[in-house]
C-alpha cells in the first residue's frame, strides 16, 4: 500500500514538473515584456473568477510579464449624486470600489498591485478637441518597481474627471509600452485593434490558459456551455503593433484574433 501510495506521488510531481516546464516557451516570449489587459465584468464581480484573474496576474508578475490592467466600473451601477458630474461619479465607483476590490484580491499574493486613475500623472487625457491621449510615465515607474498597475478608465480634464473608453485607453497604454499582447473581454465594444485577443473571462484561468496554451476548459466550468479558452493564432513572441480600431469583429470559436488594418 506505502509503495502504490509513493507510485502515485511521484507520478503526479512528474505531471506537476511536466506542466511547469511546459509553460517555460511562454514564459520566455513575456519575460520583460508588458501585458496590457481590460479586465471584463466577470472578473470585475465578487467570486471565484475575480479571484483567478488576481492569482493569473500575480503569476505573470512573479514569472516576469509586466501585466497592465485597465478597468471601468464593471457591473456596479454609477449613480451621480445631486450636482455631481459622470466622471467623478464613475471614479467613486472604478477606483474607490471596483479597483480596491480587485487590488485587494492581488495582494493576497505579495504587495504588487497599485490603483491608479488616468488621472494620475495624466495617464489618461482627454483634450480640450475630445481626443484620447496617454503618457506612459508613472506606469513605467510602477513597472520598474516591479508593480501591477491597475488603471480605473478616468481620464484628466480641462474641468476634471471624464469617462474613458477602457479598450480605446487599453490601446493607446500598450502602443506607449510597445506590449507583447492586448488582452480584451470578447464582449468587448467597438470590437477592438487590430491584433488583440479577445477572451472569455468567464472562463477560470483565461490568462494563462491563453498566454502559456494550457488546457480548455470542462463545460462545468462555464455553467454547462462548451466555451473554448481562448488561444492565440500568433506566435507569442511576435510584438503587438497597435492598429487603429475598426467595427465589427472576426468568426469562429475560442479564441478570435482580430485581423490587422492599414493605419491611417
Amino acid at each position: 500500500m506505502a509503495g502504490t501510495a509513493a507510485g502515485g506521488a511521484e507520478r503526479e510531481a512528474l505531471r506537476t514538473v511536466g506542466a511547469l516546464v511546459g509553460v517555460l516557451p511562454g514564459i520566455s516570449s513575456l519575460y520583460g515584456g508588458a501585458v496590457v489587459v481590460v479586465a471584463g465584468r466577470a472578473v470585475l464581480t465578487p467570486g471565484a473568477l475575480g479571484e483567478a484573474f488576481a492569482q493569473d496576474l500575480a503569476f505573470l508578475r512573479y514569472s516576469g510579464a509586466r501585466p497592465v490592467v485597465v478597468h471601468d466600473a464593471g457591473a456596479e451601477p454609477v449613480r451621480r449624486a445631486p450636482g455631481e458630474d459622470e466622471g467623478t461619479a464613475l471614479r467613486t465607483v472604478a477606483a474607490g470600489l471596483v479597483q480596491r476590490r480587485l487590488v485587494g484580491l492581488v495582494n493576497a499574493h505579495g504587495p504588487l498591485a497599485v490603483g491608479i486613475t488616468g488621472e494620475d500623472g495624466h495617464t489618461l487625457t482627454r483634450t480640450a478637441s475630445g481626443d484620447l491621449v496617454a503618457d506612459p510615465g508613472v506606469l513605467r515607474t510602477l513597472l520598474d518597481d516591479g508593480r501591477v498597475p491597475v488603471v480605473a478608465a478616468v481620464a484628466h480634464g480641462e474641468h476634471g474627471p471624464h469617462p474613458a473608453d477602457v479598450v480605446t485607453a487599453a490601446r493607446l497604454l500598450a502602443t506607449h509600452l510597445s506590449a507583447r499582447r492586448l488582452l480584451l473581454p470578447s464582449d468587448a465594444e467597438p470590437a477592438g485593434p487590430a491584433g488583440a485577443t479577445l477572451l472569455d473571462m468567464a472562463v477560470p484561468h483565461v490568462l494563462l490558459r491563453t498566454l502559456y496554451g494550457l488546457d480548455t476548459p470542462t463545460p462545468d466550468e462555464v455553467g454547462g456551455a462548451h466555451t473554448h479558452a481562448p488561444r492565440s493564432s500568433e506566435n507569442p513572441t511576435d510584438r503587438w503593433v497597435a492598429e487603429e480600431a475598426r467595427e465589427g469583429a472576426p468568426t469562429g470559436p475560442g479564441v478570435r484574433k482580430l485581423p490587422r488594418v492599414g493605419r491611417r
